[in-house]
Formats: structure tokens, C-alpha cells, sequence
């Protein structure tokens, strides 16, 4: 079992609501912490690890409560696809995507831009071994502050150097696994 596992460290800011069981006079405000971890289990959004400048560490942050500057907030259900698949997985910072803008399609139907992060992929569990149902989180830092962990279907990258973003809508996700045993 993982649960837990490193993430490059972040700089953010944590609503300050959530350092005080959602209390109300704190909405609006934010405090200045550090992401360095992620934590999983299942049927539970993906959740942080952070130091705060005063030197408390928390741990379980989920992730609508973290934001790259102050922002209004997004929604959880406007935040994850999926929540984690389980406690067995992996963090991957791709460098052939980093710092890459990318658009992400919400279930709102709204399109918003942002720079990747890093990677979770999951192991372990019947939907992760499953080629239709497997999904990475990309972990996606939008420009109007909020961040989101989004799979590869919900993503167009952008780099204007080489790519045209226009994929191809009639595309089907595979339902096949692939051996030569």
C-alpha cells in the first residue's frame, strides 16, 4: 500500500476556511503554504500534504482547498473527474509536459486554461486495471488560481511551436489489454 507519496514542492495558498472546519468569517481569505505531498484513498477526492508558514503541517487538504493565488473557488465537482481509485498509485512529473498550457473541458461544458503540474496514476484496483475505465489525474494549476486534477480526455495541450489543437471528436476510448502471452 502507498497512501501516501512526494510531489514536487509547490508554493500556494490554502482557503483559510478549511484551517478552521469551513467557518464562515474566514471565507475569502487566504493563507500561504507549501505542497509536498499527495495522499489517496478511495472513493475520496485527491488530498494534499502542506506546511504552512508557521510551521503546522497538515495533511488530507483536498484539493479545492488549494489554489496558486487567490481566486474565487471552483466547485468540487468542477475540481476532479474521479475521485482516487485507491491507495496504490504513483506521482509522475512529466518534463515533456511541464509547465505546458493546456485547456480542460469541465462537466459544465466550461473550457479553462491552465499549466500542468504533475501526475497521479493509479494501480491495484479493478477500474485501474480496466482499459476503459483507467484515468491518470493530471494535476492542473488554472490561470485564474484554482487547480484541478483532470484525466486525458478531459485535456487538449497547447504548445504553438508544434501542436494544432484539433482532436478528433469521434475518437473511442480502447476496451482491449494488449499481452503476447
Amino acid at each position: 500500500m502507498i497512501l501516501i507519496n512526494d510531489t514536487p514542492y509547490l508554493d500556494v495558498f490554502i482557503r483559510k476556511e478549511f484551517l478552521y472546519d469551513e467557518a464562515e468569517q474566514y471565507v475569502g481569505e487566504f493563507v500561504p503554504a507549501v505542497v509536498f505531498g499527495v495522499r489517496a484513498e478511495p472513493a475520496r477526492v485527491p488530498m494534499f500534504q502542506i506546511m504552512l508558514s508557521s510551521g503546522a503541517q497538515w495533511a488530507r487538504v483536498p484539493l479545492h482547498k488549494i489554489c496558486s493565488k487567490p481566486c474565487d473557488p471552483l466547485p468540487l465537482e468542477q475540481s476532479a473527474w474521479w475521485d482516487s481509485y485507491g491507495y496504490d498509485f504513483a506521482v509522475h512529473s512529466f518534463a515533456f509536459l511541464r509547465n505546458m498550457t493546456v485547456t480542460a473541458l469541465g462537466r459544465d461544458k466550461i473550457i479553462r486554461s491552465g499549466k500542468y503540474l504533475f501526475s497521479v496514476d493509479w494501480a491495484k484496483t479493478g477500474w485501474s486495471e480496466t482499459p476503459n475505465q483507467h484515468k491518470n489525474h493530471h494535476v492542473i494549476a488554472l490561470d485564474t488560481g484554482p487547480w484541478i486534477a483532470y484525466p486525458n480526455n478531459r485535456l487538449v495541450w497547447h504548445d504553438p511551436s508544434w501542436i494544432d489543437p484539433a482532436p478528433d471528436k469521434e475518437w473511442k476510448t480502447p476496451t482491449r489489454s494488449y499481452s503476447v502471452e
